[in-house]
C-alpha cells in the first residue's frame, strides 16, 4: 500500500494487470483533495496516451466527464475508446461514469470488475455493482478521499462507460504463409502428381 503524488507509470496492458498494480495504493494527480475517483480515472487516461488533465470535466464533477465523452474518447486522432450506453453491455475493465444524486453531487467514475450481465443474472435483486475506484470505502487519504479499492456502486446512477479498446478480446488471426512447405513428402506428391 502506498501513495502516489502526480502521474505515474502503471502497468496496464490488460484490466488484470492494471487492477493488481494499483489496488490499495493511492493516486492524486492533481494535489487536489486527496485520492478522489477523477485521479484514478484521469491516472489511467495518461497511462494510455492522453496527456495530463484527461479525461476532462467540469466543476469538479466526475459525471461531467460523460456529457464531453467525444472529447475524452480520443487524442490526437487516436480513438482509445468505444463507448458504451447501456448498462447490460458492460464488461469487465469498462470504465463506468455514474450520475450525481442528493448524497454526491460529484458523480463517480470507477472500473467494472465483473461483467454486468453476469453479475446481474447473480445478483438480480442488488444494485451495488461492483467496480474498482478511488474516493469510496476503500483506506482514507489524510488529504481527502480514499486509496483504490473494489466497492459496489449504484447502477441506477449509470450514465455510459468508456471501453479501452485494447482490453477488447479480438481472436487472433492465424498466420497464413504464401511459401510452399519443402518436406520431402510434399515434394514426393508433387512428382506423382506430375506424372498423372
Amino acid at each position: 500500500m502506498a501513495k502516489y503524488s502526480g502521474y505515474v507509470s502503471v502497468p496496464h496492458s490488460t484490466y488484470d494487470e492494471w487492477r493488481n498494480a494499483t489496488l490499495n495504493n493511492g493516486y492524486d494527480v492533481d494535489g487536489s483533495y486527496g485520492c478522489q475517483c477523477w485521479d484514478f480515472a484521469s491516472l489511467f487516461w495518461w497511462n494510455v496516451g492522453f496527456p495530463q488533465g484527461y479525461p476532462r470535466i467540469t466543476d469538479s464533477s466526475a459525471y461531467t466527464m460523460w456529457n464531453l465523452r467525444d472529447q475524452n474518447k480520443a487524442y490526437d486522432g487516436t480513438e482509445y475508446f468505444d463507448l458504451i450506453y447501456n448498462l447490460n453491455d458492460v464488461k469487465r475493465g469498462d470504465i463506468i461514469v455514474y450520475n450525481y444524486f442528493s448524497g454526491n453531487q460529484y458523480g463517480h467514475v470507477g472500473f467494472a470488475d465483473e461483467d454486468y450481465a453476469t453479475w446481474h443474472a447473480q445478483n438480480p435483486s442488488s444494485f451495488e455493482f461492483p467496480i474498482l475506484s478511488e474516493n469510496n470505502q476503500g483506506t482514507p487519504d489524510p488529504a481527502g478521499g480514499a486509496y483504490a479499492n473494489v466497492h459496489g456502486y449504484d447502477t441506477r446512477l449509470f450514465l455510459g462507460a468508456f471501453r479501452y479498446k485494447e482490453w477488447e478480446e479480438t481472436p487472433p488471426t492465424p498466420p497464413v504463409s504464401s511459401k510452399k512447405s519443402k518436406f520431402k513428402w510434399v515434394l514426393y506428391a508433387n512428382k506423382l502428381r506430375a506424372k498423372h
